[in-house]
């Protein structure tokens, strides 16, 4: 699997929190399944561009599209992911794409990439928090306005949050190839997985449940522990703070080493099989 991380070129406390807990050297190994990169557009400046570069040579984990960073370019980025991912990663089998004001649980998305790819139809996978029966919005006060002329219909098909959705490979080629011949659509989530996933007929399954929404987060914080009750989760919600993000890692340090451990092991004695 590889993770795309939408993130900004300011967003630099977040994409080292990332870097320190869930997608750290730890998880993201030479023995991991995982593999870890952050998307941008270009920089505003030049000093911020520099930074930029100086980060991408200390860490390597970074790919910069030809393209403004701002929100309403974010489609550019979704597909520049789709691209990347289509063109470089034969090998790989499925895409996360993610914010970077989320957090992932990759421990234990490590233990479910095989339950991930032995669906049903693992070839048709598009996986995330469904929204259905969103209404187009129109007031002119609105961050989110779409005119008439850009989308007609008074409900947006059924959509991915762009906070986490996963993708088979296959689905990443077909969506890729549509992009390709349809018109600019400035909302990246709606333009992606509803308008161009019903254009290919691909449908969506629900991820909710291992969703952490944020009252559940706020009490999970708070209590200081994770209880033996505690339901698994895969993602958060978005709009997690860095400092949420690095405490929800030491929460159960020692859990998550466990699991990470015993998903390291599957992984070497499975590439030890595959090499005999």
């Amino acid at each position: 699997m590889l993770i795309v991380i939408h993130s900004a070129p300011a967003n630099v406390e977040k994409r080292t929190a990332i870097r320190a807990t869930w997608g750290s050297e730890s998880i993201i190994s030479v023995n991991s399944t995982l593999r870890l990169l952050f998307l941008f557009g270009r920089a505003d400046n030049e000093d911020e561009q520099l930074q930029l570069l100086q980060e991408q040579g200390l860490y390597g984990d970074m790919l910069q599209g030809n393209f403004r960073d701002a929100y309403f370019n974010l489609s550019y980025k979704h597909v520049m992911a789709l691209k990347w991912f289509d063109n470089h990663c034969h090998t790989a089998q499925l895409l996360l794409k993610v914010d970077d004001d989320i957090y992932v649980n990759t421990p234990l998305l490590l233990q479910r990439q095989p339950a991930l790819l032995y669906q049903r139809q693992p070839r048709e996978l598009l996986l995330c928090a469904r929204q259905d029966n969103a209404r187009v919005l129109r007031s002119y006060s609105s961050k989110w306005r779409v005119s008439f002329r850009e989308y007609a219909d008074r409900f947006y098909p059924p959509f991915c949050p762009g906070f986490a959705v996963v993708y088979s490979a296959n689905v990443v080629h077909r969506l890729y190839g549509a992009a390709q011949r349809s018109s600019f659509f400035r909302l990246d989530d709606v333009f992606v997985t509803g308008l161009l996933a019903k254009r290919c007929n691909i449908s969506i399954t629900d991820l909710t449940s291992y969703v952490l929404y944020p009252q559940e987060l706020q009490t999970l914080l708070s209590v200081g522990s994770v209880g033996a009750q505690q339901r698994e989760f895969l993602v958060t919600w978005h709009k997690m703070s860095a400092q949420q993000i690095k405490e929800l890692w030491l929460l159960d340090g020692k859990n998550n080493a466990s699991k990470l451990m015993k998903s390291i092991e599957r992984a070497r004695a499975a590439k030890s099989l595959n090499s005999l």
